[in-house]
Parts: C-alpha cells; structure tokens; sequence
C-alpha cells in the first residue's frame, strides 16, 4: 500500500540514528514480539519459543536451514489465519533443484520498501527526481509514485541481447544504473569505449545487488564504468539485510533484521570473525523464520562506521557457503578464486563451475572468440592450478553462456559434493 509505504520513509530514515543501547532495546522488544506471535500462531514453532532477557538469548531457539524447509509442509511456517492470496509470494532461486516458496505480509514488505529509500539517499549520489534504469530479467510494474517524477525506473530485461541492454541505455540516459553482477560485468565486456564514454556523461552511480560483489569484480565496474559502485545485500526470505553508505559502510538494517554470525559448532561469534551468516527478520508476521541460516558466509564489522549511523556494518567474505569446491584434502575453493580467472584470463568471456556428488570439479568456459578454444582451456586450467597453488583434478569444458537460475542470478560456483553439503545446512 503507497500511503503506509510512504508514511513508513521518514520513520526508516530517522532509526538510523541515536544511540546503539536503544536500539538493542527497541530490537529486543521487536524480537519478543515475534517470538510471541511465532509461538501462538505458527504451526512449526508452536509452544516452543522463549522470550528472552537480552538479545544474546535468541543464541538458544534451534535455525531452520533450507534443508528443513523443504522437508516441511510451507503452511507449518504459515502463521494462523494468513490468507496467502493477499501476500507477497517470494521463492528461493532453487540452484540445486530444490525451491523454497514462503510469503510476506504486505505490512512488512511496505516497510522494507520505504527502508530501501535510505539505501539511495545513504550514496549521496541519487535524488528521487534521477532517471534509474534497471537490468533485471523480468518486467517490474510501474508504481503510482513514478506518474509525479519520482523514483523512475527504466526495466531494461536481460533475457534480451547486451546489444539490446546497450541500445537501451544510451537511449534512456541514466544517472543511477542497478543490476546483478553477472549482468553488469557482462554489459562492460560488451560496450565499446565509445559506448562507456556516451554513458558515462550522465552516469554517476552504479548500484549492485543479490550476488556477492567480491573486490575485483567492483574494481572491474568502477573501471568500466568510471562512477563509484555501492552493495547491497538481501534475500528472498528476508528481504534487504544490508545497504552501503558513502563511506563504504555496509550497514545491517537492523530495524528490521537481527544478524548472527555462527561457527562450525553452532556459537554465536564475536564481531570480526568470519562464519556463517544467520538473520531472524522480526518485522515479518506472514511467514516467520526464526534465526534463518541463508547459508552465506561473512563477518560483522569490529568497527563502526565514520558516517554516524548506528546500525552495525558486515562483510560477506565468500558467498553462499556452497559455492565453494572441496578438494580432496579438505581445502576449499571459493568463487572468488574463480571469477578473477574469468575476469583477467585472456579468452575468456565467463566460467562457471559446479561439483557432482562424487567431488567431480567440472569447469566450464564461456570463450569470447578472440583465441582458438584449445588455448582458452589450456590456459584458464593453467591459471587455476597456479591460483590454488596446487595441482587440483580439473575436468575442463567449452560453454556458449553461464546459466542463471529461475531469478535471472548467475550462480559462479555450485557443489553438491557431500562434504560440502555438511558444512553448509542451509543449502
């Protein structure tokens, strides 16, 4: 609903800033509230939540991981008396072939939509009256606020040519330019410097979102697209987690989202350290999930940010924590360590790689015409080994294009190696 939507922006914007004990007050009580409502209306978690003393006592109630909600009947975590008509259908992008389908009431998701305002104001680069085109791979309906001028947004729909994305672009003139990685990385390859020079006199932000942005795949855009690029970070089932600020922040929008970061043995970790990445969206009546292993993996930030706000910061380090293969010693191989093969490794347009069950590593390359295909393999294995600094078993492949899945993301790495799927619960 716009007016609640738009009644809800100043309130976004306001809660974040103050004190960080008010905070933790106002998400303890946010949190008691859900864990409330969960344990009286919720099939699955029915009689069995607590409600906590601080914050830190949420460490008790068990996660859900995807795993157990694809053994799960969808209507155990359906609240009582939740028509789902009425809500906001999301599903997860079912890389592996398992999808999750859930629901948002449409309160959460107005607020959520007015807190995604200070995401763009927190760039100091984007005025609501800037004309925004966004490469999505499906059509987006026009909201009513864009009819006065504001919030405009040009869909430009990558299951069309990049030709196509170029065309539309350099037409449009945007000043903010929003897309997935895999989208974006592929739109810089393609122009020409005459097409980057034409879009940069207009552009000034590049704003990136769903997949991980690893460090050189931002340096890749700012350099392409000579404009600063800011992240963010969300997920079907929670919503935006995280946005970036002009200092480079990535503030946790902990109004609306309380974050764990867990170790291999299930603790609750302390600021700094890196493990799995587990997030309770307390806002969320629909569907409840409590404490939600999304399965990425990351850190909170020791330090807080230089711009004020009092939302806490994160990294996310390696992705989703499958996608990663395994070696046979143990070692992992993240996506990072591929993508900057794909990047810099002449003849190569894009790679991806999945894992079979059996640890099978199969990497498949996606030429871009300059070289004969034989040099392209030969050379992306060699620059792998080198890379891992081991001579790992590699079954080397051509490809004409990096599939995505049902959500238009492009999934770099993909293990179904048992090992890994230990690891990981959540996927």
């Amino acid at each position: 609903m716009l007016l609640r939507e738009m009644a809800y922006v100043p309130v976004t914007l306001l809660r974040q800033y103050g004190s960080r004990a008010a905070l933790r007050r106002y998400q303890l009580r946010s949190l008691n509230r859900f864990l409330a409502h969960a344990n009286a209306g919720v099939p699955y978690y029915r009689g069995t939540l607590p409600q906590l003393a601080s914050t830190a006592g949420l460490a008790r109630v068990p996660l859900v991981t995807k795993a157990i909600m694809r053994s799960t009947p969808n209507r155990e975590f359906v609240a009582d008396g939740v028509d789902t008509d009425a809500c906001l259908a999301w599903s997860s992008s079912g890389t592996t072939g398992h999808r999750v389908t859930g629901w948002h009431d449409m309160n959460a998701h107005d607020y959520h939509m007015a807190a995604c305002v200070r995401r763009f104001f927190a760039t100091r680069r984007y005025l609501p009256t800037d004309r925004l085109a966004h490469l999505k791979p499906f059509p987006m309906p026009p909201r009513l606020v864009e009819k006065v001028g504001l919030f405009r947004r040009h869909v430009i729909l990558t299951t069309t040519p990049p030709a196509d994305w170029i065309a539309g672009l350099l037409a449009y003139r945007p000043k903010v330019l929003i897309g997935y990685p895999v989208h974006l990385r592929e739109l810089v390859r393609t122009m020409t410097p005459a097409q980057r020079v034409a879009l940069r006199r207009h552009l000034r932000l590049v704003l990136t979102e769903s997949e991980l942005l690893v460090p050189a795949c931002r340096a890749l855009l700012e350099e392409g697209f000579g404009v600063p690029v800011r992240d963010e970070y969300s997920a079907y089932e929670t919503l935006n987690i995280y946005f970036e600020c002009h200092l480079g922040g990535r503030h946790i929008a902990e109004d609306r989202v309380y974050v764990e970061i867990l170790g291999e043995d299930g603790t609750v970790l302390p600021d700094g350290a890196e493990g799995q990445v587990v997030v309770t969206a307390f806002d969320e009546r629909a569907m409840p999930l409590v404490r939600y292993a999304l399965g990425d993996v990351g850190a909170i930030d020791a330090e807080p940010c230089r711009c004020g706000r009092r939302f806490r910061t994160m990294t996310l380090t390696n992705g989703r924590m499958n996608d990663a293969v395994v070696l046979p010693d143990g070692r992992k191989l993240f996506g990072d360590l591929f993508l900057g093969v794909a990047m810099y490794e002449p003849g190569v347009a894009e790679m991806y790689v999945r894992q079979d069950e059996d640890g099978t590593i199969r990497v498949f390359v996606v030429p871009d015409g300059s070289l004969p295909a034989d040099t392209v393999l030969a050379g992306t294995r060699r620059s792998l080994q080198e890379r891992a600094g081991a001579a790992v078993p590699l079954d080397m492949r051509l490809s004409d294009r990096i599939p995505l899945t049902p959500g238009g993301k492009g999934r770099l790495v993909v293990s179904e190696y048992a090992p890994a799927l230990a690891v990981n619960q959540a996927d």
